[in-house]
C-alpha cells in the first residue's frame, strides 16, 4: 500500500548566515536545521519566533570545534507564526533551515 505524504509541499531550505538575521519574515513551520561550527571554537545558535531574541524560543544547538549538528523536528514541525529570528550567540555558524511558509 502506498503512503501519502503528510505535506504535500517540499521544504524550503533557507541559508544560515554567519550573523544574527531575520531568518524568515512571516508564518512559517520549522522542520529542522543543519549548522555547521566554521571556526575553532564552540558554536552556539538560538531561533526565536519573532523578529528579535525577545521573540519565543523555539530551538536552540550546540556545536563543538569544527563539527556540526542536524535536528529534525518531525513531520508537524514547528509553527512560527512571527518568522524566525536567527541569534549566533557564539561561533561562526553556517547552514540551512527547513521550513514551509
Amino acid at each position: 500500500m502506498a503512503q501519502t505524504a503528510f505535506n504535500a509541499s517540499p521544504a524550503e531550505i533557507v541559508a544560515l548566515p554567519g550573523t544574527d538575521v531575520q531568518l524568515v519574515t512571516g508564518s512559517c513551520v520549522l522542520y529542522g536545521v543543519v549548522v555547521t561550527d566554521e571556526a575553532a571554537g564552540a558554536l552556539q545558535v538560538h531561533l526565536h519566533d519573532g523578529t528579535s531574541t525577545s521573540g519565543d524560543h523555539v530551538a536552540a544547538l550546540a556545536v563543538a570545534a569544527n563539527g556540526s549538528a542536524t535536528v529534525w523536528y518531525g513531520p508537524n514541525g514547528i509553527h512560527c507564526p512571527n518568522g524566525i529570528y536567527c541569534d549566533v550567540v557564539t561561533g561562526t555558524a553556517s547552514g540551512s533551515a527547513f521550513i514551509t511558509r
